[in-house]
């Protein structure tokens, strides 16, 4: 449901990539909400205890699946499609251009 609401449709896993919407965004959610031990013992945030190469991995397809999805809200509107929160970001990006 929110997927449908902010990104203006329902994605299905085969449409994104081998590894499939769910499991990116879920991916990207568990690192997210995963405490970082750096930002408590700054000391030790050289040290990269939990390892930013998955957060780098993770990153990059986060990034694909949004570069993705603004590509198609870039694309001419036929009237099919209902504005979304995207299209609005996207309007504000154009405003702030000019």
């Amino acid at each position: 449901m929110s997927c449908r609401m902010v990104l203006g449709k329902k994605y299905r896993d085969e449409e994104f990539d081998e590894r499939g919407f769910k499991s990116v965004v879920r991916e990207g959610i568990q690192l997210a909400s995963a405490p970082n031990l750096g930002d408590y013992i700054p000391f030790i945030a050289p040290l990269d205890l939990q390892g930013s190469k998955t957060h780098e991995v993770c990153k990059t397809r986060l990034d694909n699946l949004f570069e993705k999805i603004i590509e198609e809200h870039l694309q001419p509107n036929d009237g099919e499609r209902t504005k979304d929160f995207v299209d609005v970001m996207v309007g504000f990006m154009a405003v702030r251009r000019i």
